[in-house]
């Protein structure tokens, strides 16, 4: 075993103890914190406003062409039963549409949720409830009906 001084103490390390380095006392802190910079109501709310149409639209778009289109259990468990491709799903995002609804805070997932309607393949009436994350280029498909 190897001795090694750190101030005034002295500390035994054995083969598999790792090496205690010194640092300048420059490093610690001067002085205490006196107030937190953190906002303790931000998990509470809504952390940016809802995208307006235009922004969703623009939002959209990009993640159709570039990111991930995504179903979630519940939507996807549904498909065959409302007859909702994901082709149908595709076309009425790469179409007109409209919000149909002001977006929902989602509490449980921090994040908006979007209802959106248009039109599947056949011209038919569509309405998606989505959620965007943009960071992630991604759209998920809530439910559609």
């Amino acid at each position: 075993m190897r001795r090694v001084r750190y101030g005034d103490r002295g500390y035994e390390l054995g083969s598999k103890r790792t090496k205690v380095v010194e640092f300048p006392k420059s490093f610690v802190a001067k002085q205490p914190i006196r107030e937190s910079s953190i906002d303790v109501s931000a998990s509470s709310g809504p952390g940016s406003a809802a995208l307006d149409e235009e922004a969703l639209r623009l939002i959209v778009q990009r993640i159709v062409y570039y990111g991930e289109i995504k179903e979630s259990f519940h939507s996807a468990t549904e498909r065959a039963e409302r007859n909702v491709s994901q082709d149908d799903i595709l076309a009425m995002l790469e179409g007109a549409w409209t919000l149909a609804t002001e977006p929902d805070w989602d509490q449980e997932h921090k994040n908006w949720e979007y209802k959106l309607a248009g039109a599947d393949l056949e011209g038919d009436e569509l309405r998606l409830k989505i959620a965007v994350n943009e960071e992630m280029q991604r759209i998920t498909i809530i439910t559609k009906y």
